[in-house]
């Protein structure tokens, strides 16, 4: 089941318990995440918009309200912690220590990474760590 799917699938329970707040949030989501031709959007493209209204979010940038970021919080699944990249890379800490610059080796570790949840902030935080390990 998809995302969009999923979302539709509350939007009954919601109007049920009249949470406006809610009814309206996901309304706004399957909106969204569907594109102009009816067609839904791809689980891994709807999760990458989401990330970028919370990354946004955590800017001081938003116009969304702190209930609907909580709400969204709950579709996006969890970022992988700073010991978790840390072992995720560790096959690529070679590469990664060996790389000529800093962003050299962020791209070796964001290639490692691909596909996992992960904020950028950690990952620079990982690669410098394992940078300065001899």
């Amino acid at each position: 089941m998809t995302i969009v799917q999923k979302m539709r699938a509350q939007l009954v329970p919601a109007m049920k318990a009249r949470d406006a707040a809610k009814l309206a949030f996901l309304r706004y989501w399957i909106a969204q995440l569907t594109l102009g031709t009816g067609a839904e959007m791809e689980d891994a493209e709807a999760v990458k918009k989401m990330r970028s209204v919370l990354k946004e979010a955590k800017s001081g940038v938003t116009t969304f309200t702190a209930e609907e970021l909580e709400l969204l919080r709950e579709w996006v699944p969890a970022s992988l912690g700073p010991d978790q990249i840390l072992e995720a890379l560790a096959p690529a800490a070679d590469q990664i220590r060996a790389a000529a610059k800093d962003g050299m080796a962020l791209g070796v570790a964001m290639k490692a990474l691909a596909g996992r949840p992960v904020e950028t902030e950690d990952v620079k935080a990982a690669v410098a760590a394992l940078r300065s390990q001899p």
